[in-house]
């Protein structure tokens, strides 16, 4: 098994995003680092700004082929666990109660499909649809701006991971949300029993 990695563990020369990538190019170097890695783990940072500010910190894992873990520890998922377990189907609980499955059903789609598998999966499929999409150099990351309509993304890529770290989402240029991924952690090791509901 693999050490776990991290941004600072991967600093290998050539690594930084001194030439961005073409989008194309991009998107392939997003999907190739997450083919290759077994599990990840980080702090999920979420804000919402069109539900009053509303934010969101939680301990999240993932672990192929797709079981999730998320532990809520501020704001709006504080208390909750929620689990895509190996039958493929999410579970919540919040401060240690089940919640049935239909008062949170949107909200468990979503996260059945918060992976990075899916981020890319979502990427490639708005380029797909005709996305505008430009890459631009930021120091040790690179960001790939896709644009359609009224609804621009900002992901920014960690050019050593290949993975997103950040992602802003705006509407008519006034900002409608904001994820962080921080303190990524690459194949950790992750046992299957961690994801049980």
């Amino acid at each position: 098994m693999m050490a776990p990695l991290s941004a600072p563990d991967l600093a290998a020369p050539g690594a930084a995003a001194a030439d961005a990538p073409s989008p194309r190019e991009a998107v392939a170097r997003m999907r190739e680092a997450f083919d290759r890695l077994d599990d990840y783990a980080c702090r999920l940072a979420e804000r919402s700004f069109q539900r009053a500010d509303e934010f969101s910190e939680s301990d999240y894992a993932f672990k192929k082929p797709r079981l999730i873990k998320l532990v809520g520890r501020a704001g709006r998922s504080k208390g909750a666990v929620v689990v895509l377990g190996k039958d493929g189907k999410p579970s919540l609980r919040k401060n240690g109660f089940p919640v049935p499955t239909f008062l949170a059903r949107n909200d468990l789609r979503d996260f059945a499909r918060s992976d990075f598998g899916s981020l890319i999966d979502e990427i490639a499929e708005m380029m797909a649809g005709g996305a505008e999409a430009t890459v631009a150099a930021r120091g040790d990351a690179y960001a790939l701006e896709l644009r359609r309509g009224r609804v621009a993304r900002r992901y920014v890529v960690d050019a050593r991971l290949n993975l997103p770290i950040e992602l802003l989402e705006t509407v008519d240029g006034a900002r409608a949300s904001h994820t962080e991924w921080r303190d990524l952690r690459l194949d950790v090791g992750l046992p299957e029993a961690f994801f049980r509901p």
